[in-house]
């Protein structure tokens, strides 16, 4: 890694070190019996940070709103809360509330090493009552750019540039719609980077064209966000490294500088929480793929996965649906397209590539043509399997029973890019009931074998 951001302030306190100012309280955590005789956890985290070349950035919680907690400030005015929310959501528009995280921005820079930055607008995305947040763009583009020019003034003091990042919502319009305007902040050189991302899973179908479109033309730098969750309703399932390097091929594609991974402790949780996914030996190996993220030029001699899966089938939180899918109804010739995105040439001599369609709801005399990029696909190509009995939670996103279709990829007139899967209800089993749901595909990429 070239950066570790570090959280260190959210509504539930300020974590690793004891603040000064007196609005803000001490959050306890798992780091805190280490010895203090170097100082305190942030120090000794940006020290090591340091020795290895890497920057450490204070990471902030701007909107969270995790159930409990509140400290400080936030815990004793409730009046400064916003009220569409609760749980200890800060209402932003308040000018107590952006003086008292100013403060603690302030403070960091005062008694710490730190190489800047980031403001984690994704817990929980809504720092402004739903009303109100499209027209508050100017209120939070002024704190950024104070922040900024504290910033500018601390890096001329120490000879160096400090750093400001934000992670936010995926697209420009939930951003527009909560109250962000990211183009200012590009434009006006606010912030260093800008980490475009899911509440919390991989959307390897993201379009982040239009961030990097504004982030060309400028400093800042476009890092597109991957974590190690599949999807809503999947308690078991984990990114594997042919899955993160699928999805980091589709963003470097796309114009990204780079690549932020955050949550990547789910892949070793159970070191410390019995409840978690992640086995106790995914800490160090899964460190291990990080290495992989920052050159895709490698990927060639290594197999890839895509996922294409509905990442919130209700109520996601930045409320903008993208469950991407294709309804059949039960009727001889219902059709409809799923459009998915791959960066991949599957004309190279030797790769083996397959397209796996999962039809939920449907019934085992059930028959569908699929066509990709307008090209009807042979039926004798197609291999149907029914699984009677969906898919079991304990083995990921829970299904009813369904057909799933496979078919090769390397012979049919594939995109580098985008891509359309179409799909038709040809033969219809009078057994079944209900529609017919695709909401959820795979493409495997198995590169040739090196020579």
């Amino acid at each position: 890694m070239d950066i570790l951001a570090q959280n260190v302030f959210a509504k539930q306190g300020v974590g690793w070190f004891d603040p000064e100012h007196p609005d803000h309280a001490h959050r306890p955590g798992h780091v805190d019996p280490i010895d203090r005789q170097q100082g305190p956890p942030i120090k000794i985290a940006i020290d090591q940070c340091h020795k290895r070349g890497m920057m450490f950035l204070a990471k902030f919680r701007m909107a969270d709103r995790h159930r409990g907690g509140e400290r400080g400030l936030i815990a004793r005015r409730k009046d400064l809360w916003n009220k569409d929310f609760g749980n200890g959501a800060m209402d932003y528009r308040q000018d107590e509330i952006r003086d008292w995280v100013f403060a603690i921005v302030d403070e960091i820079l005062r008694r710490f090493d730190v190489d800047g930055f980031e403001f984690n607008y994704i817990r929980h995305m809504n720092m402004f009552p739903k009303a109100t947040a499209a027209e508050s763009h100017p209120i939070m583009t002024k704190f950024v750019r104070r922040v900024r020019q504290r910033l500018e003034v601390e890096s001329k003091q120490q000879g160096r540039k400090l750093l400001l990042g934000v992670r936010v919502p995926q697209t420009l319009e939930e951003c527009h719609q909560l109250g962000y305007d990211v183009p200012t902040w590009i434009k006006e050189g606010l912030i260093d980077y800008v980490a475009p991302c899911d509440f919390f899973y991989p959307d390897f179908n993201a379009k982040y064209e239009e961030f990097a479109a504004l982030t060309r033309s400028s400093d800042c730098l476009l890092f597109p966000t991957v974590p190690p969750l599949l999807c809503r309703t999947d308690d078991v399932g984990l990114m594997r490294p042919e899955n993160y390097r699928a999805a980091v091929r589709n963003m470097y594609a796309a114009g990204a500088d780079g690549i932020l991974q955050f949550n990547d402790m789910y892949h070793w949780v159970r070191r410390f929480h019995s409840r978690y996914p992640g086995p106790q030996s995914g800490y160090p190996t899964a460190l291990a793929w990080l290495r992989q993220m920052r050159r895709p030029e490698g990927f060639d001699f290594l197999p890839r996965h895509y996922l294409f899966l509905p990442l919130w089938p209700r109520n996601p939180p930045s409320g903008f649906h993208k469950r991407d899918s294709i309804v059949l109804k039960r009727t001889m010739g219902s059709s409809g397209k799923y459009h998915f995105r791959i960066a991949e040439n599957l004309t190279r001599p030797g790769l083996a590539a397959e397209l796996i369609v999962t039809a939920s709801r449907s019934a085992p005399g059930d028959r569908l043509e699929f066509s990709l990029n307008g090209k009807v696909v042979p039926s004798g190509q197609i291999k149907v399997t029914w699984n009677k009995t969906g898919r079991e939670a304990q083995y990921g996103r829970p299904l009813q029973p369904c057909l799933t279709f496979m078919f090769r990829l390397d012979s049919l007139p594939t995109k580098f890019g985008d891509n359309q899967l179409g799909a038709k209800v040809i033969v219809l089993d009078e057994a079944g009931q209900g529609n017919i749901v695709i909401d959820e595909l795979e493409v495997t990429v198995l590169p040739p074998p090196r020579s």
